[in-house]
């Protein structure tokens, strides 16, 4: 309901149009004061005793893109009043169409008159009244208003829409850009259902205005019925807030809270949550029922430019207890990543600097643990951990060196202190073959200093004080033999890769401790890395050849196939890897990658480690996506064989899957779960002082989603059933209801969201 101001003010051309040329446009208008206009009519006329001039029969006005249509107009020059009449039409360069039977303005136009008044905005919503009032320029009333963004039955125009808003006056204010009802009432199908004396929406071309969003009903079986209806803020053009409140009939009630703001130089993005409730997690890691607590989160990032090439950014993961995510499931993590199943909350200061061809960062750490089995009092608080790398320029023959500096700092309430200085210096030099292959020579050393304390060098030893040190040299070559075939349609690619790795065996001394290496995940990402460890505290020693071939087919239009495969063979039996790791053998797993993306409808990833022996997979990850936009199927599949690192844990074999199928052009069905396959063992979070393993139901979790959605609401209905146990955490199902409504609240939110299956997640609203 924008007042076409801009679009009325060319009419004050017609003030002079008898004798001038140009017309000059009120001040109070968006048109410029010296803008031609152009009039077209089949006649006009003048008077100048009256100060008359009447233009008649197809009457079109334009000026600086404002358009009017009319069949007559006239402009009584004497009185300053306009009038037009015969299906009028204004048109503003918004995009908004206002229709009449007939206008009167005066006052250069600032003030006025509509009777019949209908507009048409840019977001094809649609206002009717029996007439319209405007004032000043800016503001227009409508009497016995009728508002709805959905559209009229095109096979009978008579028949309400899915909803309006009919009010006794309603009021657009064009300097506040909102739209006020007064005694409104509420249809759905022409049947009144809500009733309020005072209602205010934005204007459609406001995206951002505070107000209440669309409200989320449910019941669990875990936390009983809930209402969420958050309310948003714009506290500035620069910043916002959500307020979520959340109340339960079985778990207490509380509150949500997502605050953004930007500058010029960073921005400052954090949500956090509290909730007033009788289920609490011990600090022994049992749950309690019983005396009300506060139980909350906070997580939050933030990023600076210092200036060119500083800049600082703070990121903040925290939790009140290890089950509070899961329970209540309230929006977690900043960056669109849910954190609610994550087995470690990370809380991370840093800053870093860019140079022409360095890269420095002053890095610290802060972590906290989701799993009943560990407690908080071992894990490491890292400040500060600083890196320093460098590079040089190529010279002439291409060759560079580098240069890796790392001080690290690390204690624990209840675990190591340690204390690390690693400096490596390497330089890379890359030659022709004869054959059209390609070698690359690189050469490294390196140097640690470690002092630890509360350490324990030998197994059921004392806990003391260590300092140890180590000097590392290590050499690489690779080689490449790229050979490529161009087709008509396509192009292929084999390359068979080779890569020689020697050092001297040994090197990683008990007096060492392990903080940063323990994780060692042998895939295709490690293949001819010179050291496979994944951190400082372990070194890759000894002489081996990794072997391995890259092939790929690309599309001329864009599709493409590709893999790796390849393993690794030590001439030494001396290993620093661990047993299971893949790499605990002279001759290690084959490890590889495929990746299929024929086009749109299709993405596909398969990468998997098969044991050196038997070929027998011991770790499998697909991931695939596909289908039209009508159906839309995503799956991902992992299978794990028994860890001997990890007592007690057998084996996984896990499937998730979703899809989303558009059944009609206004419904959408979705379906999504998680499934165990055949019989496996995986962590049990029973309250204990030690790690628990137990069979874990068939279904870890399911749900179905069924949604209606036309242009001016969305109706989603969701069931999902949850067999997750954690400690307080019982498997439960939820029923969850959202309705949006174009205009009032929040309308662009995704349906429903499958990402979390092992719960529900209804659109964060």
């Amino acid at each position: 309901m924008r007042c076409p101001a801009a679009a009325l003010g060319i009419l004050a051309a017609l003030t002079s149009a008898a004798t001038e040329s140009e017309a000059q446009a009120p001040s109070h208008g968006a048109a410029s004061r010296n803008e031609p206009f152009l009039l077209i009519a089949d006649e006009v006329q003048y008077d100048e005793d009256l100060g008359l001039t009447i233009a008649k029969g197809h009457v079109e006005i334009s000026q600086d893109k404002q358009i009017i249509l009319a069949d007559i107009v006239t402009y009584n020059k004497k009185t300053d009043t306009l009038t037009a009449s015969g299906h009028v039409s204004l048109l503003d360069p918004s995009g908004d169409v206002v229709f009449a039977s007939y206008a009167e303005l005066q006052d250069k136009l600032k003030d006025g008159f509509v009777k019949d008044v209908r507009a048409l905005l840019l977001d094809r919503s649609r206002v009717a009244g029996n007439t319209g009032l405007y004032y000043a320029g800016n503001r227009i009333e409508v009497r016995r208003a009728v508002y709805s963004p959905c559209n009229i039955c095109q096979d009978d125009p008579s028949r309400p829409p899915f909803w309006q808003i009919k009010a006794e006056q309603a009021v657009h204010d064009d300097r506040l850009q909102q739209v006020e009802f007064r005694n409104a009432t509420m249809e759905l199908g022409g049947v009144p259902v809500f009733f309020t004396p005072y209602l205010s929406l934005p204007d459609p071309n406001n995206k951002r205005v505070s107000g209440f969003l669309d409200p989320t009903f449910g019941h669990s079986s875990t936390l009983g019925f809930r209402a969420q209806t958050p309310y948003y803020w714009v506290i500035a053009p620069d910043k916002d807030m959500t307020l979520d409140p959340l109340v339960t009939t079985a778990a207490g009630s509380g509150l949500g809270l997502e605050y953004r703001q930007r500058w010029g130089d960073g921005f400052l993005n954090m949500n956090g949550s509290f909730m007033y409730t009788n289920q609490q997690v011990t600090s022994t890691g049992s749950s309690t029922t019983g005396g009300d607590v506060f139980r909350g989160s906070i997580f939050s990032q933030s990023e600076f430019d210092i200036d060119e090439n500083w800049r600082t950014s703070l990121n903040v993961q925290r939790t009140s207890d290890q089950t509070y995510l899961q329970q209540f499931n309230f929006p977690t993590g900043v960056t669109g990543v849910n954190l609610t199943t994550a087995p470690y909350l990370v809380s991370r200061g840093d800053v870093e600097n860019f140079d022409d061809r360095a890269y420095t960062l002053f890095d610290s750490y802060l972590f906290q643990s989701q799993q009943a089995t560990v407690g908080n009092s071992t894990q490491p608080v890292v400040i500060p951990d600083i890196t320093y790398n460098w590079i040089s320029h190529p010279d002439d023959n291409g060759a560079r060196w580098s240069f890796n500096s790392n001080v690290f700092n690390s204690f624990s309430s209840n675990g190591i202190d340690m204390r690390r200085l690693s400096t490596t210096g390497a330089w890379s030099i890359p030659f022709d073959g004869l054959i059209g292959d390609r070698f690359t020579f690189t050469s490294a050393v390196r140097a640690d200093t470690y002092y630890s304390s509360n350490f324990m060098t030998e197994p059921n030893g004392p806990l003391g004080d260590a300092v140890a040190g180590r000097f590392f040299p290590q050499a690489k070559l690779e080689w490449h033999y790229p050979w490529i075939r161009h087709g008509g349609s396509n192009s292929e690619v084999i390359e068979p890769i080779v890569a020689l790795i020697a050092s001297p065996i040994g090197w990683n001394p008990p007096t060492i401790p392990n903080q940063d290496s323990q994780d060692v995940d042998w895939d295709d990402t490690r293949l001819f890395a010179m050291d496979r460890f994944p951190g400082y505290d372990r070194v890759d020693s000894g002489q081996r050849v990794d072997y391995g071939i890259h092939g790929a087919i690309y599309g001329n239009h864009g599709g493409s196939t590709s893999f790796l495969v390849g393993q690794s063979y030590r001439f030494q039996n001396v290993s620093a890897f661990p047993t299971g790791s893949g790499l605990e053998d002279r001759t290690s797993d084959v490890v590889g990658r495929l990746t299929v993306s024929p086009g749109s409808y299709l993405d596909l990833i398969y990468r998997f480690r098969l044991d050196h022996n038997t070929l027998t997979p011991k770790r499998q990850e697909v991931t695939a996506s596909g289908g039209p936009p009508s159906l839309r199927v995503n799956v991902s599949f992992i299978s794990i064989t028994q860890d001997p690192n990890i007592v007690g844990f057998q084996a996984l074999r896990q499937i998730t899957g979703n899809a989303t199928i558009d059944l009609t052009r206004n419904w959408t069905f979705a379906l999504f779960g998680t499934q165990n396959i055949n019989s496996v063992t995986t962590v049990s979070s029973t309250p204990t002082t030690s790690p628990a393993f137990a069979p874990q139901p068939a279904t870890l979790g399911s749900g179905v989603a069924l949604s209606y959605h036309n242009e001016c609401i969305t109706i989603t209905g969701a069931v999902g059933h949850s067999n997750t146990h954690d400690l307080n955490v019982v498997p439960g199902t939820t029923v969850l209801f959202t309705i949006a409504f174009k205009n009032i609240g929040s309308f662009n939110f995704p349906l429903y969201s499958t990402g979390n299956t092992t719960g529900l997640t209804i659109p964060s609203l």
